[in-house]
């Protein structure tokens, strides 16, 4: 009887299949592979969108179909990169925890539960640079962002009221501007949200083609937004803005307190507490916070913020640092795991550096294309083809996207050298795992702690936790469940 499989291919953008890039050319190589193998092909699942984050539509189709069909477990894919972009990806297709198996034909690797531990490590260390060199890019393209809004810049669409002259020139909206600050006024002599949008849709206040009203949503956000004051609010920090305020501070701060009518401040911690955020109650599920008693002693508990929790015992911050202590400390690594560490950089370099050549082409070719349509404007407007106020909008709207592309291309090169960097920073991180944690201060650790383990709880203030792949590789297994009776029963 023919062993039964899916096919999944996968290209990394829409522009990628457009311009010729492998989704039939995976899809051969797999059919032949199936065919070579005995492997009857039952369905066959291609997507070509982003995949940064989870939540793939085919790859979840892909999911849904396997759980529908027991007699099919087999998951034919080219190599990691195509089927795995994150760790939530990769937890769904565990092969430690489920019935599936996973073949990267192009890698010569096929993982199941019978697999050997080296090819789970090595698969594991190749899907954690991979997760680590998208959260790099983001935060390169972030930094490139921060850079415009620190300088007084919108990043991307700007609010209702106002419009783009250019790629950083912003002005008010004659048409939508009214609309704004009467919508401010209206708030801000008591009228509630209702009583606003419709005493706007009375006066003859019109918000856009397709809808008289604003929505109540939209209007609450409006009246919030501090871009109206002429600030710039870029990942909850605020800058001041080039544009022109609309409505006056004074308005906007009525406002503000007509929100809060109430006047209470807001309440603001003024500790940073180095393990809150690590850790939830193992009973009800709540976070575990911290606070300062007797001046200086910390201690750790649950919130309580269901009230149906029995945890009313405190754990100081010392007691809680061990026990974290003893779990870095379980990591350990041998030669023979440290070769396969080197085996797994070593591939996964290659399949970085043709990932690095397919996105850096499209991304080139797309900054001509923009370029050749910005040249062919320009000369359309000296001809008296298109009017100053479609070169405007055309130029302004084309600009930005060329200069999106080009920080993106900038991005991706920062993005790259850091994972190089922090391809090393493993290698020296499993040998000496411990003595770099001990040497942190408790912050830092904390930061360590998350890139080791996961799942972290406390019950009677007792840790329970799993190990990360491909930490959990590492871990003395009697030490583990000695300990440990939380830890990944596959460690």
């Amino acid at each position: 009887m023919k062993e039964k499989a899916v096919i999944y291919a996968r290209v990394s953008s829409l522009s990628q299949e457009k311009d010729g890039f492998s989704i039939p050319a995976q899809i051969d190589l797999l059919n032949s592979y199936a065919e070579k193998n005995n492997i009857e092909v039952v369905k066959i699942f291609d997507e070509a969108e982003t995949a940064k984050q989870a939540g793939r539509t085919k790859f979840n189709a892909m999911l849904k179909f396997l759980s529908q069909h027991k007699d099919v477990s087999t998951i034919l894919v080219e190599k990691t990169d195509r089927l795995y972009r994150n760790f939530k990806d990769y937890v769904e297709l565990d092969v430690d925890r489920t019935r599936y198996k996973v073949c990267l034909v192009k890698e010569g690797v096929v993982l199941c539960n019978n697999s050997n531990s080296h090819e789970k490590l090595v698969h594991g260390l190749k899907v954690l640079l991979a997760k680590n060199f998208i959260d790099n890019l983001k935060e390169e393209t972030q930094k490139g962002r921060l850079k415009k809004a620190s300088e007084g810049y919108f990043i991307g669409q700007v609010p209702y009221g106002y419009k783009k002259l250019d790629t950083k020139t912003t002005v008010i909206n004659s048409d939508t501007a009214p609309f704004v600050r009467r919508a401010f006024e209206l708030y801000a002599d008591g009228y509630s949200i209702e009583k606003v949008r419709e005493t706007l849709k009375d006066e003859g206040y019109i918000y856009n083609k397709s809808s008289i009203a604003i929505s109540k949503g939209h209007l609450h956000k409006m009246l919030k937004n501090v871009a109206y004051i002429g600030i710039i609010d870029f990942r909850g920090k605020f800058y001041e803005g080039k544009h022109e305020p609309i409505v006056s501070n004074e308005l906007f701060n009525k406002v503000q307190r007509q929100f809060k009518k109430d006047y209470k401040p807001d309440k603001i911690s003024k500790h940073n507490f180095a393990f809150t955020g690590l850790i939830t109650c193992a009973e009800c599920g709540c976070a575990i916070t911290a606070e300062i008693k007797k001046g200086k002693y910390i201690y750790y508990h649950c919130t309580g913020y269901k009230k149906i929790c029995s945890q009313k015992e405190f754990i100081t911050e010392e007691k809680l640092i061990e026990q974290f202590d003893a779990a870095v400390r379980a990591v350990t690594i041998s030669e023979k795991h440290f070769e396969y560490i080197k085996k797994g950089l070593r591939e996964s370099f290659i399949d970085k550096k043709k990932y690095d050549l397919e996105h850096y082409d499209v991304m080139v070719k797309n900054v001509k294309k923009i370029q050749n349509r910005l040249d062919k404007l320009y000369l359309d407007k000296l001809d008296g083809e298109i009017s100053t106020e479609v070169w405007r909008e055309k130029h302004a709207k084309w600009t930005e996207d060329l200069e999106v592309l080009q920080s993106k291309i900038s991005a991706y090169s920062k993005a790259s050298k850091k994972y190089y960097e922090e391809g090393i920073k493993y290698i020296e991180l499993l040998k000496n795992v411990y003595s770099i944690y001990s040497a942190q201060s408790n912050s830092e650790k904390a930061k360590l702690i998350k890139i080791l383990l996961s799942n972290c709880k406390l019950r009677d203030k007792k840790l329970s936790y799993d190990y990360n792949k491909p930490f959990s590789y590492f871990v003395k297994n009697d030490q583990c469940h000695k300990k440990y009776p939380g830890c990944d029963s596959n460690a």
